[in-house]
């Protein structure tokens, strides 16, 4: 096995890691959710009274739980102000364990985990053999 080969094998091994690392992060976040409809209040940037290193821009968002017309925040960050999404309805995990922060529901998380894992097999099988 030449040092090219080897390096594209810990590659591939590196990219299922994490692919498989973020498929079980959404799970865990997920975990006793319940998804809701909800509808975009505003999209506002982060600031010091919420989590700490995130930057970006947030949804708050306003849904009905447990019979409860409730209003959280989104756990995800956005690169630019997404106002013009407001009054659009979304779908969201709701936790009763952490009823200020909710998970949107994205296909995007299970895409990027799958790109990874198919990345790294390809890393591994094409050009690490």
């Amino acid at each position: 096995m030449t040092g090219l080969q080897l390096f594209y094998w810990v590659l591939g091994i590196i990219f299922i890691i994490l692919g498989v690392a973020c498929e079980l992060e959404k799970r865990k976040t997920v975990r006793g959710a319940t998804l809701v409809t909800a509808r975009i209040v505003k999209c506002d940037k982060d600031g010091p009274t919420t989590r700490k290193g995130s930057g970006g821009y947030r949804y708050t968002v306003e849904f009905e739980a447990d019979g409860v017309l409730r209003r959280a925040l989104t756990n995800d960050a956005f690169w630019m102000d997404h106002s013009r999404n407001s009054d659009s309805l979304i779908q969201v995990w709701y936790n009763p364990a952490t009823p200020h922060l909710v998970e949107r529901k994205s296909p995007e998380a299970e895409i990027l985990s799958a790109l990874f894992v198919l990345l790294g097999l390809g890393c591994i099988l094409w050009l690490g053999i």
